[in-house]
Parts: C-alpha cells; structure tokens; sequence
C-alpha cells in the first residue's frame, strides 16, 4: 500500500518539543479526512533502548485509500496547517519523489494531479475536480524534485 511521509520544515530557530508539538497538531487535522491513516513515522533507533524503532521528528505517515477527494482534502488541511502555524513548507514524499507546500500553495485540480503522480496512483475522479471559487489569487504552485541524492522523477516545475 502506499504511504506518504509529510515533514514539516518549520522556522531554523523552532525547538524540538514545539517540532513534535506542531507535527502532532497536523495528524490531528488530518485525521479529520474519512479514509487515512495518520501515524507519526519511525526509523530504526540509534541507541542501545528497548525499542528498535524511534519516531522522526516532525515527521507523520499517511496512507490509506487515496481517492481525488481525499488527496484534495489532504492538501487543504496540509496547506491551512502550514498558514495557521507560519511553517516555512510541508514536504510530501513518496519514494524518490517529493512535493512541497506552503501555505500560499494553491489547491486546484493542478495541486491533486501532482500528488496523484507522486503516489504513483490515478485516483478515480482526478479529471473531474472542478477548480475551487476563490483560489486563483493564490500565485504559489508546489515545487516538485526528486529526493537529494536521487536521480531521476520529476524535476522542479515539471
């Protein structure tokens, strides 16, 4: 199944209680959005602990049923979440791919077709979204670029 990694790039100076802080308010909003799983992502621990697994911090994983309406939704409640916190973006990444936001991205039918392709899905009814009243003076687009160190996948802009 596919699963998203979103990672919040807040401001240089932002404290890691407040990064944990800020990444558990976004899984709380996303969960709102019926048919994803929110969870916080992990890697393998560094220490010598009980637990082989640690969290990343201000990092979440999302998968479940990815439709055009929740890949929309998924990108309304990320884009106001990184307004409403003042975040410099919030990247999405699949694979060797990412897509990063911020809170002047626009969400339009352009914005769900990126994420579609990120996840490397069609989700049924990604044709059929209507441009949103009110968000053609948004200027901002997503950037779209491979993961450092990885070749190939969409470049900027593309």
């Amino acid at each position: 199944m596919t699963e998203l990694l979103l990672s919040i790039q807040p401001r240089p100076s932002t404290p890691a209680e407040r990064v944990d802080g800020l990444a558990g308010q976004l899984a709380d909003d996303l969960r709102t959005v019926p048919g994803l799983r929110i969870a916080h992502a992990q890697s393998a621990a560094d220490g010598h602990g009980k637990s082989q697994q640690a969290w990343e911090l201000g990092m979440l994983a999302v998968g479940g049923l990815f439709s055009a309406a929740s890949l929309r939704a998924l990108a309304y409640v990320a884009v106001a979440y990184a307004d409403r916190v003042k975040a410099r973006s919030i990247t999405l990444r699949s694979g060797d791919n990412e897509l990063v936001i911020t809170g002047s991205t626009r969400v339009d039918a352009r914005l769900v077709t990126e994420l579609t392709q990120l996840i490397g899905g069609t989700p049924a009814g990604t044709a059929e979204l209507p441009a949103q009243a009110g968000t053609a003076e948004l200027p901002a687009q997503p950037e779209r670029r491979p993961v450092a160190g990885q070749h190939g996948g969409g470049g900027a802009g593309s």
